[in-house]
């Protein structure tokens, strides 16, 4: 197991694992102990690969499990005193083979458990191989890594990064987004990066100019992303999918440009994809069907699920002896080849580029002292965002606080799975076969405080910006911006419209630590008056009747 958060570390940790032939389930140290725990359990983990400044709680979730602060200057002497020599196939337990795992990452389960995805290392070598060549990665580019190590797409900037040649950037622990992540783009020259359109549209282009290739993947988005960050000749966009059990991706479109249909592509090499009905026919083009993906890539299966394993990776009826794996995902192909996505087949959402099973949140909502019945969907916000709302039915005689039971289900689940919204229902409504009527829910009910009005500058600036950037109408003093539905992404488009109104920087961390916009206004009054810094007031002056081109308009005349 490495529990390594993002750093030189982790990038070190997870390289020599893999150049030792071992396999490695990355792990999210900022996780609920008992996620952790049941992790390090199910997969078998031998040892725990940590960082001396998380190590603490990674031991008390590893339980018997030997764990190694790599950091630790015992560890760095014998490190020290190593040979630096390439490591050779005599050096390993045994015979390294294609099929043998590469690396096993965890995503939500239907039953409540995460379930385990076993990647071989022809799988790996496949889409890197394939994606270095399609996003033109070499020995000058300068790739970011911004995702989570436990986040597979991770693995892909490591991959393309390292088998270039090419220059990885490691961003510092905590930046995933706005200002702060362009400002380390801009600074470090990078000139690829691969994210989540959410963490790509809290970001201005403006001043990126070295900035190449953008790669998308994770959730679906809308045509105004392309154009924001789309300059043919000079900056190219693309749009990857590709579930976990397929290896990273699957599909990759060919340059987006402003205006065009957002696509996810066709297969990328070695892969076979497939648009195929309930009965394993092709469907003819433009018709909408599931999507089948084949070819090496293609995981090994779950660990230890044998069941879901032979439910969801299937024989390829059009090569014996190969298996196929059924994505859930409803697409369209038309003539040229291309798959245009439409939606998911079943209960499996995206929220910020993670794929949730919405029944793993119902087992744990279920298991809260009171809650009776408990259903979770994914419903779009007001301010466009996706979001997991949930609605409970409490048992005989209970009071319910939505509070307190998202407060339950978090220290359970990881943050991106802990529902936006908890809505208390007498009755779940269900259809006339007894299933739950999901579209006769009712929107859901975020928390909100008797109303006070904001009375300062900056109470109201703060208050008007939490409002547009959730999409409500009236955010009062004592609203709190988690329980009116703020995530991560939310804050640093807060983050970022404060700073552009204030004139001043202000921390992501600050917006969750804050329980009101009160409290907000407060910290960012006081960090204002410390900071000794105001927003510049713009005076007017003469225009003349030729306006000077800037330095960039300059620069067209040369390209």
């Amino acid at each position: 197991m490495v529990a390594v958060p993002r750093s030189l570390e982790s990038v070190v940790v997870l390289w020599a694992v893999a150049k030792s032939g071992a396999t490695f389930v990355p792990v999210d140290p900022g996780y609920p102990a008992e996620r952790v725990q049941f992790m390090v359990a199910d997969s078998g983990a031998v040892l725990a690969l940590t960082v001396s400044s998380v190590a603490q709680g990674v031991a008390a979730a590893a339980g018997s499990v030997p764990v190694v602060a790599v950091d630790e200057e015992s560890i760095v002497a014998q490190v020290e005193g190593l040979s630096s020599r390439p490591v050779s196939y005599a050096d390993r337990v045994r015979s390294l083979e294609p099929s043998d795992a590469a690396w096993m990452i965890y995503t939500s389960g239907s039953t409540g458990r995460p379930k385990g995805v076993v990647v071989s290392h022809a799988g790996v070598g496949g889409v890197i191989s394939a994606e270095r060549e399609h996003f033109g990665v070499d020995g000058s580019s300068r790739v970011l890594h911004v995702c989570s190590p436990s986040f597979d797409v991770s693995l892909l900037e490591l991959g393309v990064g390292f088998s270039a040649g090419a220059t990885v950037v490691v961003a510092p622990a905590g930046v995933g987004g706005g200002p702060d992540l362009a400002d380390v783009i801009a600074s470090q020259s990078v000139s690829h990066v691969f994210m989540t359109p959410g963490a790509l549209g809290s970001m201005d282009p403006a001043g990126l100019d070295d900035l190449r290739v953008v790669v998308v993947a994770g959730e679906s988005f809308t045509p105004d992303l392309v154009r924001r960050w789309s300059v043919p000749g000079r900056r190219r966009f693309f749009n990857a999918y590709g579930p976990t059990e397929t290896t990273i991706l699957a599909t990759s479109s060919a340059e987006l440009v402003a205006d065009a249909p957002v696509v996810i592509g066709s297969a990328i090499a070695g892969v076979g994809a497939f648009v195929l009905d309930e009965r394993l026919r092709p469907v003819p083009e433009g018709v909408v069907g599931e999507l089948y993906v084949a070819g090496a890539q293609v995981a090994r299966g779950y660990h230890g699920r044998f069941g879901l394993t032979a439910a969801r990776f299937v024989a390829d009826p059009f090569t014996p002896g190969a298996r196929m794996y059924r994505t859930g995902d409803l697409v369209r192909r038309g003539g040229d080849g291309v798959f245009e996505y439409v939606g998911r087949s079943d209960f499996q959402v995206k929220i910020r580029g993670f794929r949730i099973e919405l029944g793993e949140i119902d087992a744990v909502l279920s298991a809260v002292p009171g809650v009776g019945f408990a259903v979770t969907v994914g419903a779009a916000l007001a301010s466009g965002e996706s979001a997991l709302v949930s609605y409970v039915v409490p048992e005989a005689g209970v009071v319910l606080d939505p509070g307190q039971v998202r407060a339950s289900v978090g220290e359970v689940l990881p943050g991106y799975m802990v529902p936006s919204s908890v809505t208390v229902l007498d009755e779940v409504p269900l259809t006339p076969v007894g299933k739950v009527d999901r579209a006769a829910l009712p929107a859901p009910v975020f928390e909100v405080a008797e109303y006070r009005a904001p009375r300062t500058p900056v109470e109201i600036a703060v208050a008007e910006e939490v409002a547009q950037v959730l999409g409500v109408e009236r955010v009062g003093l004592d609203d709190s911006f988690v329980d009116l539905g703020g995530n991560s992404l939310a804050a640093t488009r807060l983050v970022a419209r404060l700073s552009a109104r204030l004139g001043y920087r202000v921390a992501v961390p600050v917006v969750f630590e804050a329980s009101s916009v009160q409290e907000l206004a407060a910290r960012v009054d006081v960090d204002t008056a410390g900071a000794g810094v105001g927003r510049v007031v713009l005076a007017a002056r003469q225009r003349p009747e030729r306006v000077p081109l800037s330095l960039a308009q300059q620069r067209m005349w040369f390209l």
